[in-house]
């Protein structure tokens, strides 16, 4: 069976049909065109960095100094566990961050907070983000729900069918 006989068993001879199939695969590209900005503007605003630039633009920004850090893990491949103390309006605090392999406690870190202070956020440290995955699990698979929405309306005749 060569090329030719192969697409027409797959697609069909009818031209229209072809034609519909083409149309599907434009929806499919065009899909993509919409879901990559989505997917990153989304990403954007789930996330620790967009927190961080909140902080930052109100001036909630607390600086905290390394003060003990303990290894977790295999060697050569740690988490760090790591203690860090800062002065918040004349009291003395600590904040306990953690950090998964490659990344390693830095000597100073920035803590952040949007309205309250007693919730304070890094974005160097290890942050499990679950809910992102649930939240973009549709804008991933966005270019497909098209197209096969598009094979829908269009009647396109499936191979066997």
């Amino acid at each position: 069976m060569g090329i030719k006989e192969a697409l027409i068993s797959l697609f069909t001879d009818d031209p229209l049909n072809w034609i519909k199939w083409g149309v599907v695969f434009a929806v499919l590209i065009v899909g993509y065109v919409i879901a990559i900005p989505l997917y990153k503007k989304i990403s954007y605003h789930l996330s620790w960095e967009r927190k961080r630039d909140i902080a930052k633009s109100r001036g909630h920004i607390i600086k905290a100094t390394l003060t003990n850090k303990h290894p977790s893990g295999e060697v050569a491949h740690y988490n760090w566990h790591a203690v860090y103390h800062y002065t918040f309006q004349g009291e003395a605090r600590q904040y306990t961050a953690y950090f998964k392999h490659p990344a390693t406690p830095p000597l100073f870190l920035y803590l952040y907070y949007i309205d309250n202070p007693n919730k304070l956020f890094s974005c160097d440290e290890y942050h499990y983000e679950n809910h992102k995955g649930l939240i973009l699990f549709p804008v991933i698979f966005l270019p497909w729900i098209l197209a096969v929405g598009a094979m829908f309306l269009l009647g396109v005749e499936l191979p066997g069918a």
